[in-house]
């Protein structure tokens, strides 16, 4: 494959380990979506996809139309299509060993996505909802693709950091590859198979998240606080990785999903990325390492939580990351990846 167990990921990659601002959440993203900054631009992509949210940049347009191409495009130029995207010092984070660097440069972007289209030649998406802040682009995906003679669909965020020309300087996805490979190995572990909802239905709903609240949910994170992540969005309906579709709508659920997540991982190192706010919506990024039990290193683990914003409350809250590394190590990885060939 030419990048080992990763090189698949790079076709589904335009999520991006850079911040809009350095050294932390932007708060200011957040401020301007508090401050009632609307939607406007890209007018000529917007009946491609779900929405676009934000004040888009000729730049971040630029960029947005050039991934709903390769989304669509399905003849040979599709590689030269996918690497029109990036800059000529771009870099690209694949969930892997910790100690591995992101592929880097447009050769081996090249390379990456070549292999990955061998693999999965008929690959594709459309987008769905689209947020952006300034540099900073969270794609949301609807993906399908044919693995083995096995039909697969599943959502992606691919969030990016884009130059002033709408190019890709830094790449990073959210998406969760235990949806590959369960069909193509059934003893691979369901982590949240016997996670439910239980107990009382939640009563009333929360506030939206706040900038002044984001450095106590950051904390939460790498304390592994189940019940601070949980509690803070009380009535709002769960949906994330190892769910099948589903959600949890209980307290006794969602913290059952969040102690299972902590039990699988210790030494949680999850640092704050880009914060997106948007009419309806604010999006988190929390990237960083995590230790899978029963494994002797780290591996890289980044997660998207999405919180709906209804008029000022939390309605929805959404969680993307891949469980894969969660639950199988690197050679098992390999082992997977060696499947699709």
């Amino acid at each position: 494959m030419g990048l080992a167990a990763a090189a698949v990921l790079a076709l589904y990659t335009f999520g991006s380990p850079a911040q809009a601002t350095k050294g932390g959440l932007d708060r200011a993203g957040l401020a301007a979506g508090e401050s009632g900054a609307g939607n406007a631009g890209c007018a000529e992509a917007r009946p491609e996809v779900t929405s676009i949210s934000g004040w888009v940049s000729p730049g971040a347009c630029s960029f947005i139309k050039r991934q709903i191409k390769f989304g669509k495009v399905t003849t040979p130029d599709r590689v030269d299509a996918y690497v029109d995207m990036w800059s000529n010092d771009a870099t690209l984070w694949e969930p892997a060993n910790a100690s591995r660097p992101p592929v880097q440069g447009l050769d081996d972007i090249r390379t990456a996505i070549s292999g990955s289209l061998a693999l999965v030649p008929d690959f594709r998406f459309r987008g769905t909802r689209i947020v952006v802040n300034g540099p900073a682009v969270m794609f949301e995906a609807h993906n399908e693709a044919t693995l083995k003679g096995y039909q697969v669909a599943y959502s992606a965020v691919y969030r990016v950091l884009l130059t002033d020309d709408g190019k890709v300087i830094q790449g990073r996805r959210y998406y969760d590859r235990h949806s590959w490979f369960k069909p193509l190995d059934p003893s691979l572990p369901d982590l949240f198979a016997s996670v439910a909802d239980g107990g009382s239905p939640d009563r009333g709903r929360q506030p939206v998240l706040s900038p002044d609240e984001l450095a106590e949910r950051a904390k939460a994170w790498n304390n592994e606080d189940a019940e601070a992540l949980v509690g803070r969005l009380i009535g709002a309906p769960l949906s994330a990785p190892g769910l099948n579709g589903g959600t949890l709508s209980t307290t006794q659920g969602k913290l059952a999903y969040l102690r299972t997540f902590f039990d699988q991982v210790s030494h949680v190192q999850l640092q704050p990325g880009q914060a997106i706010k948007v009419d309806g919506a604010t999006y988190l990024e929390w990237h960083g390492t995590v230790l899978p039990h029963g494994q002797n290193d780290p591996v890289s683990f980044g997660v998207i939580e999405r919180v709906g914003d209804t008029g000022g409350i939390s309605s929805d809250w959404t969680l993307t990351f891949d469980q894969l590394p969660l639950v199988a190590n690197e050679a098992k990885i390999k082992e997977l990846y060696g499947k699709l060939r």
